[in-house]
């Protein structure tokens, strides 16, 4: 039987919604089904970054694109970008963080595959105190010393040149609801996570079924957090682990990088 491919480029937001992804995806897309995903925690889509003893690659730089390059390019294929906006709180310009999703474009036009993208959820950054602000900031990119108005700003602009970009390119682009978040302004809320899913997916083409079923929990945050991609740095150590790293039966497997 024919496979059909799931690439997702992101970094938090998938990392921690992942098992929910791999709940949600293998009920509205054909099996078997091959999941290819460079995310994880503080991910960049142009530069190394690190989360706490963790580093990892630059997205643009990890091994997800020449195991593309070498895989099948008959398989059914549908892309998805998001956590764009992860990298405004490391400094990088708009035009810098475009550069780098129109080099990902690129790429997964090789596939053939239809792409979508999700915008910057400006609603929780418009309305987003600075107490909160700083308080995130610290936490998630503690070596950050951007301001919230610079960060508002440069949200408003990038979301605006995503729009073009999605339009100019054929691209789907996907706002992002008020609804999918609560206190945390950068993360999905727990809940809502099946939704999201489901909305990308279908938006996509696939088809639909009632998500509501399909839970979502801290374990399935936490599920996948010792599962490792192909490459990282753990307390400065080199490690590398053969993909597919996961394995559902016959019909899902899932490669990380």
């Amino acid at each position: 039987m024919k496979p059909h491919r799931l690439i997702v480029l992101g970094a938090s937001n998938v990392a921690k919604s992942l098992e929910v992804l791999l709940n949600v995806a293998p009920r509205m897309m054909p099996k078997p089904l091959e999941v290819y995903a460079a995310i994880g925690r503080g991910r960049s889509y142009g530069v190394a970054s690190k989360f706490l003893f963790r580093g990892l690659p630059g997205i643009l730089e990890s091994e997800l694109w020449p195991v593309l390059k070498k895989g099948n390019n008959e398989a059914e294929t549908s892309c998805v970008i998001t956590d764009v906006g992860n990298d405004l709180l490391y400094d990088q310009s708009v035009d810098q963080i475009i550069d780098w999703v129109e080099q990902c474009i690129i790429r997964l036009r090789q596939t053939e595959g239809r792409i979508a993208i999700t915008g910057i959820p400006l609603s929780c950054v418009r309305s987003l105190a600075p107490y909160k602000f700083k308080a995130f900031r610290t936490m998630m990119f503690p070596r950050s010393r951007l301001q919230l108005q610079t960060v508002q700003e440069r949200a408003e602009a990038l979301d605006v040149r995503l729009q073009q970009l999605a339009n100019d390119d054929d691209i789907t682009f996907i706002p992002q609801k008020p609804e999918w978040y609560g206190f945390d302004p950068i993360h999905w809320k727990q809940a809502k996570r099946p939704e999201v899913w489901h909305t990308i997916l279908s938006t996509l083409g696939h088809a639909t079924f009632d998500y509501s079923r399909v839970h979502s929990s801290f374990f399935h945050s936490m599920k996948h957090w010792r599962t490792r991609p192909a490459s990282r740095t753990l307390f400065g150590f080199q490690q590398t682990q053969t993909q597919p790293s996961i394995h559902r039966g016959e019909h899902l497997t899932v490669a990380l990088y």
